[in-house]
């Protein structure tokens, strides 16, 4: 950046005439040197002057010899060479004191008086000799008059009163002298006198005003140059920048001291270097196109401003900016340049991290989204017009989250480190290796066919199977990996993206830990899936979302004892959506909260009708759970409804107790204080530490379908597992319900091995709430009524 600045100027006030007399000069010094130079100027010419008044004495001593006595000459020569002589002496005591910078007042009145008494003395000559003069003589006295006029006021032309009292003097005393009605005595001798006088007196006025002018203007120009310097000294001591001088040939000519401890050389080395020469560490792209730049400016002669150039100091390569303007002579000739310098290092260094960390990823070293996505469509582009392929895949961490939480974050950060240097070395050279966000990453390959890109997919989640060890600790994480080729799957970025990131959606809807490629059907299910969200959004405000009971039936004595509340969706197009098809989207875009909300009290308002023997279940996400309003939701509907907390059963999975949060326990504590039942759904198929069952105060557990199913046709691991499960429960002072109970003999069946109730369409499909409500009263229901 270069270094633009002003000096203070301050107001100069006008000089008046006064001033310009010698008056209200007081003890200003600008006025002390004004004299000091006037009397300077007086002096110069005193020898001359000295000379000439001594030839003009002679001169007039023989011319009047015979007509005046010689006692009168003798005493007028006298004075008159006594006050040449006062001004010689004082012209030789200045002469040895030398050239002063300021006079007094008192010195330049009293050269003011020595002036005076020298006019009054050539007054007083013409006064006595003029009134009896014959008029030849009369002629050369005016002749010697006007020449002590001219040479007097010429003399002290830069002093106006001393001219003015001099030229005044002698004119006044001639014209007075002069006799009434002689020739002379006319009215135009008189004016040419007075004229003469006149313009002598304004010339002197002048003189002065232009020299008090030209040092008033000096003296500001001084002063503001003294500025400069100081301005400039103290920008070299202690600025961050530094000055720039170099001539004609672009040799330095100017060396700063700042300048020298930024190079780190000697002044002495610097100074006729020429400045290009520093600039040669660096000499590719961006660097070198500023060195040219720079060339070019020199050779051009042409401004040149905050040009970034590369220089080797010390074996380090730092980074100054440049600002120059060119110089020209009075003639016009170009003499260098002058400018200023200053290191940019680390500014440099500093955008050089922000442009890092805007295209790669800080903790990974990875290319980040934006770099990636730059990199897709480079290499997307040239697959498509070189007729070639390359392929896509995105990569999701399986059980990162819960590294994450047991470990904690800097275990987390680590594993990511470690993750990353994997997927670069099982990529290989020439791939592209991009960490999305969060624990998603990406790998680009060009070039690569559909056997590469299987290979390296299926070598990623191999690989990333292998254990890691983060702190101490061995943790197994896994892949699962979604991938597309283009432009087969895909000829835009966009679009690949799009197919990667389906593929990858299948791979983990279907269990995770495997690679896929995309295919047709993938984006067609996506399409559905965004038409079913988009609708169910609005499912419950068209009141297209109902519910639908199932019996739960005493094992002992197959009497009612309660329903399960099942959600169902009538879609104005597509009809009935299975819920394994609605219940997921509802579940990951966090719509069930609120569908759940009206399911509770759906629920509820229909238990109303029923006896209080008769229980209500409803199944509860994790989604609801987290959601800070249940408790008062749920104590809400019980209340608005007047049914008993004992008869509403909430059905949870086991999955809701991995993360283990206080919050969740906190809430299920709530709950169980207002009186709600719970019920462990689908039991025996997902988490496996039997350890969550303390943690909430569980009544019941749901025996999943798939083992009444083999314990039906005589499977004996699938009845030991069942009896075990009752035992465990009857340990705990917990009930047990078998869900898909579907035949008699998987009914006798499970009774047998202790189950106390049973689910299933043996004894009721799920039948609309007036169905149900006509169940429990005792009216018959037609199986065939169901939903």
């Amino acid at each position: 950046m270069s270094v633009n600045f002003r000096p203070p100027v301050a107001a100069v006030p006008a000089i008046g005439w006064r001033q310009v007399l010698g008056f209200d000069q007081a003890d200003e010094p600008f006025f002390a040197r004004v004299r000091a130079a006037q009397l300077a100027a007086v002096n110069r010419n005193v020898p001359f002057n000295v000379g000439l008044i001594t030839l003009n004495l002679f001169g007039v001593i023989w011319l009047l010899r015979d007509v005046v006595g010689a006692g009168f000459i003798a005493g007028w020569t006298a004075t008159i060479a006594a006050l040449v002589t006062l001004r010689f002496v004082h012209y030789h005591r200045e002469l040895r004191r030398g050239l002063a910078d300021a006079a007094s007042v008192r010195q330049f009145w009293l050269i003011t008086g020595e002036i005076a008494a020298y006019g009054v003395g050539w007054a007083a000559l013409v006064l006595h000799l003029m009134p009896g003069a014959p008029a030849a003589m009369q002629a050369l006295l005016i002749i010697v008059a006007l020449t002590a006029m001219g040479a007097g006021g010429g003399a002290v032309a830069v002093m106006p009163v001393c001219a003015i009292v001099l030229v005044t003097t002698v004119a006044l005393g001639t014209l007075l002298a002069l006799p009434p009605g002689s020739l002379l005595a006319r009215g135009d001798v008189a004016l040419a006198f007075l004229t003469f006088a006149a313009m002598t007196i304004r010339a002197s006025l002048a003189t002065t005003a232009a020299l008090m002018a030209r040092m008033r203007g000096e003296t500001a120009l001084a002063e503001h140059g003294e500025v400069v310097r100081l301005l400039l000294s103290e920008f070299e001591a202690n600025g961050s920048d530094w000055l720039i001088e170099v001539d004609a040939d672009g040799r330095l000519t100017h060396v700063s001291p700042r300048f020298a401890e930024v190079a780190r050389r000697p002044r002495e080395a610097l100074l006729g270097a020429p400045l290009l020469t520093l600039f040669g560490s660096e000499r590719r792209g961006r660097a070198r196109a500023s060195v040219r730049a720079l060339a070019a400016g020199f050779r051009e002669r042409r401004a040149f401003r905050d040009i970034t150039v590369p220089v080797l100091v010390d074996g380090e390569t730092r980074w100054w900016a440049l600002s120059g303007t060119p110089k020209f002579s009075a003639e016009g000739r170009f003499t260098g340049y002058r400018g200023v310098g200053r290191d940019v290092t680390e500014v440099r260094r500093g955008q050089e991290r922000i442009a890092q960390l805007a295209r790669f990823d800080p903790l990974t070293g990875l290319a980040n989204r934006n770099l990636f996505r730059d990199a897709l469509e480079d290499v997307l582009g040239r697959a498509v017009r070189g007729g070639r392929q390359c392929a896509l895949l995105f990569i999701d961490l399986d059980r990162f989250k819960a590294v994450n939480d047991q470990l904690g974050h800097a275990a987390g950060d680590a594993l990511l480190r470690e993750v990353a240097a994997r997927l670069r070395t099982a990529a290989g050279s020439g791939a592209t290796v991009a960490r999305l966000g969060g624990d998603e990453f990406a790998v680009l390959l060009p070039d690569a066919s559909q056997r590469r890109a299987e290979a390296v997919a299926t070598g990623l989640v191999a690989g990333m199977a292998r254990p890691c060890v983060i702190e101490g600790q061995t943790v197994s994480v896994g892949v699962s990996i979604g991938y597309a080729l283009g432009p087969a799957d895909a000829a835009t970025a966009e679009t690949m993206l799009r197919s990667a990131d389906l593929a990858l959606y299948e791979v983990k809807s279907s269990g995770r830990g495997a690679a896929l490629r995309f295919r047709a059907e993938f984006r067609e299910r996506a399409e559905e899936r965004r038409v079913l969200e988009a609708d169910l959004a609005r499912a419950l405000d068209r009141a297209e979302l109902a519910l639908a009971f199932q019996p739960v039936v005493d094992a002992a004595d197959e009497r009612i004892v309660g329903f399960e509340a099942l959600l169902r969706w009538t879609h104005p197009q597509l009809g009935n959506i299975p819920p394994a098809k609605f219940i997921p989207i509802a579940e990951e875009t966090g719509l069930i909260v609120p569908i759940g909300h009206w399911v509770i009290a759906e629920a509820c308002r229909w238990a109303a009708r029923w006896p209080d023997e008769v229980r209500i279940a409803v199944n509860l996400s994790p989604a609801q759970i987290d959601d800070a309003r249940l408790v008062d939701l749920v104590e809400a509907a019980l209340a608005d409804n007047g049914v008993l907390p004992g008869r509403l059963e909430l059905e949870i999975t086991e999955s809701l107790f991995l993360d283990e949060k206080p919050a969740t326990m906190a809430r299920l504590a709530a709950l169980s204080a207002l009186g709600v039942q719970f019920a462990i759904d689908d039991f025996g198929t997902g988490y496996s530490s039997l350890g969550y069952l303390h943690k909430a105060s569980f009544s019941r557990i749901k025996i999943d379908r798939s083992f009444v199913t083999r314990a039906g046709v005589d499977d004996g691991d699938a009845s030991a597992i069942i009896e075990s499960i009752v035992r465990l429960a009857a340990s705990l002072d917990m009930a047990t319900t078998a869900e898909g109970t579907e035949t008699r003999a998987e009914f006798e069946r499970i009774r047998d091995l202790g189950c106390q109730q049973v689910q299933g369409y043996l004894f009721g499909r799920p039948m609309p709430p007036e169905a149900a409500t006509a169940l429990v009263a005792g009216v018959a229901v037609r199986q065939d009524v169901a939903a």
